[in-house]
């Protein structure tokens, strides 16, 4: 699990690699279905707490690019490790946690999963004159500042993945959408986790784990090509500058994140003829593909 790491600032972060994060949420789930069935597996996944382990590896990811740990919001998890041993608890260190920025954008406000604020950038408070809902509002951070985020955003399928496509998919594409449309400029993110086999409901209802068959990756696969890689400012509005596409198999005894086309289709999971490419849909390149976009938009900003 994380491996603590100790950077100049003399504070140990708790790092996550992805495949240690999959290999975590493939275990707490599979607990969760043994001990309290299918209810235990929704009420897992309610708590977040699967989802929290990929935004501590987009923070890692950022960390090790050499981003700073103060300009990561929410910080990347601290372990404070508190002298007193009546202050620890189970003799483990606290950790300290802090809060997702809220930025506006045109059509309404939203709490930003992982948010990269350069070195330079101060708040300048303004009130919105948007014909939306948002006029009148006091945006406390201002215009400068959000559109200088870089933006990440967090999202996982876990379950009813074909029944519940239409309105996730249409909520990815909003979201970009609404800030775009206030700043062009800003640099967003999306990361967005698909489960390859679902578990089977009826097995864990008896506190069993067992798998159903995948029978929509081409689909998800093709809807995503449709938002990524929104390179220059011109692009359309409803598109991510980079979306990482997480297909994973937790069927297997280590879960296998698929991160090439060639992968998908020598599994039999892709014909060989489809345009849907995952190839830029990948995590290995989705820091740096977005850090390569923010500084030819902003080069004067920093975040060392």
């Amino acid at each position: 699990m994380p491996n603590l790491i100790n950077n100049h600032t003399g504070i140990s972060f708790a790092q996550i690699q992805m495949q240690d994060a999959l290999n975590q949420i493939k275990v707490d789930i599979e607990n969760a279905i043994v001990t309290n069935g299918e209810k235990g597996k929704n009420a897992l996944i309610r708590t977040q707490k699967p989802i929290k382990l990929i935004h501590d590896v987009v923070k890692t990811a950022f960390l090790n690019l050499g981003v700073h740990p103060s300009l990561i919001n929410p910080e990347l998890r601290r372990l404070q490790r508190i002298a007193n041993p009546p202050n620890r608890v189970n003799n483990r260190p606290i950790i300290l946690k802090d809060k997702e920025l809220a930025l506006a954008g045109y059509l309404k406000t939203k709490n930003q999963d992982v948010s990269i604020v350069p070195r330079n950038i101060v708040v300048h408070p303004e009130t919105l004159t948007f014909p939306t809902y948002l006029n009148g509002f006091l945006d406390r951070f201002g215009t400068a500042f959000t559109e200088s985020v870089l933006s990440v955003n967090v999202r996982s399928q876990l379950s009813s993945v074909a029944k519940n496509f239409d309105t996730l998919y249409e909520r990815t594409f909003a979201e970009a959408l609404n800030f775009h449309l206030r700043s062009p400029r800003m640099v967003l993110g999306e990361v967005y986790m698909i489960i390859l086999k679902e578990y089977n409901s009826d097995a864990a209802a008896n506190h069993q784990v067992a798998f159903n068959n995948s029978e929509y990756i081409e689909k998800y696969i093709l809807a995503f090509q449709a938002l990524n890689d929104r390179i220059n400012i011109e692009d359309p509005l409803y598109k991510y500058e980079r979306i990482a596409l997480l297909i994973v198999d937790f069927s297997q005894p280590i879960p296998k994140l698929y991160n090439t086309t060639q992968e998908l289709i020598q599994d039999g999971l892709l014909n060989p003829n489809s345009v849907a490419n995952i190839d830029r849909l990948s995590f290995p390149t989705f820091i740096q593909d977005l850090f390569n976009i923010y500084q030819t938009r902003f080069p004067e900003n920093s975040f060392s």
